[in-house]
């Protein structure tokens, strides 16, 4: 891969599409997608499904590739998983946490993640994105050990993926018990680079209270995927420790929308900055835009493609 490419993430249609096992939503999803400019697709399991509905729908990864290439859609370019609380992932599969996981456990997770690193090396895809940890609620207190078998566990995960081809990165997001800078450092620090990297979520990290360029400037060299969203407030209140469902239900505050389209107005997000800083590092792979929480879909993919053509790519 030689450059950046912009993908756009489905699971903005999850709710509006709530019927996606059939074509006809399926085709308006890609194509609104590729109207918007955007050659690549982050799929999830909430979405257009995995790969074991994809092939009970299509027949076949090879007829899949074929639907996508007809609504005007190159690749798959990554997975995102859905389970684990806030913000998706893989949190909750076996042996992704606590202390002493049987190396049993860990190996019925790399198995579950085999057949979609197939799948995305058939869709010619690069990144398989995962959630380290599940929630705080779920997983406190984070302690060094479940970072390290966190770490363990992800690091195993990426070599078998590497075998197809395919980049394993972690998914920091604002309900994830890996939540400060210092676990997001010892968990870098304790995973093998050679084989697990990190995707970068503007949004839950501005959210979370840490600047996203901040972190891309510390951690540039292992970071392998991007999700570009915009947020307009933080968890100030810390009630990521108390609400596992804070994504949906706002807190006390009542938050409505935690997620925005790039661009929105009092954005949190200084995206000019961060792509000059991504050029100077040369980083080379997929931005994938999200607008996931969207009252309105094909809206907030035509406000993404226009951010992307007029600012991102003259940054």
């Amino acid at each position: 891969m030689a450059g950046i490419q912009y993908g756009y993430a489905l699971n903005q249609f999850k709710v509006q599409e709530s019927d996606l096992v059939q074509r006809p939503p399926k085709e308006t999803a890609l194509k609104i997608v590729s109207v918007c400019g955007f050659r690549g697709v982050e799929m999830t399991s909430d979405a257009l499904g995995g790969p074991s509905q994809i092939e009970s729908t299509f027949g076949s990864v090879h007829n899949f590739a074929d639907f996508l290439h007809s609504c005007g859609i190159d690749c798959v370019c990554s997975f995102f998983g859905s389970s684990g609380g806030p913000g998706g992932g893989f949190g909750g599969l076996p042996g992704a946490s606590g202390g002493g996981s049987p190396a049993n456990a860990q190996e019925r997770t790399i198995e579950a993640m085999r057949p979609i690193a197939a799948f995305l090396h058939d869709l010619g895809g690069s990144c398989l994105v995962v959630r380290p940890l599940g929630s705080y609620v779920q997983e406190a207190p984070v302690t060094e050990a479940k970072i390290r078998n966190a770490a363990e566990l992800w690091t195993k995960v990426g070599m078998m993926t590497k075998q197809y081809g395919i980049q394993t990165a972690m998914h920091i997001d604002f309900g994830c018990a890996i939540h400060e800078m210092a676990d997001i450092d010892k968990l870098l620090e304790l995973s093998d680079p050679n084989f697990v990297g990190l995707a970068l979520d503007t949004a839950e990290l501005a959210i979370a209270g840490i600047d996203p360029i901040v972190l891309y400037e510390k951690h540039h060299t292992r970071v392998k995927h991007f999700h570009f969203k915009d947020a307009l407030v933080a968890d100030t209140l810390g009630e990521y420790k108390t609400d596992g469902s804070l994504l949906t239900t706002g807190g006390s505050r009542e938050i409505e929308r935690w997620f925005y389209e790039m661009g929105t107005p009092k954005g949190m997000v200084n995206f000019p900055a961060l792509m000059k800083s991504i050029n100077q590092h040369n980083y080379e792979g997929w931005i994938v835009a999200e607008s996931d929480q969207s009252p309105h879909v094909e809206e907030s993919a035509m406000l993404n493609g226009w951010y992307v053509k007029q600012v991102l790519s003259r940054a």
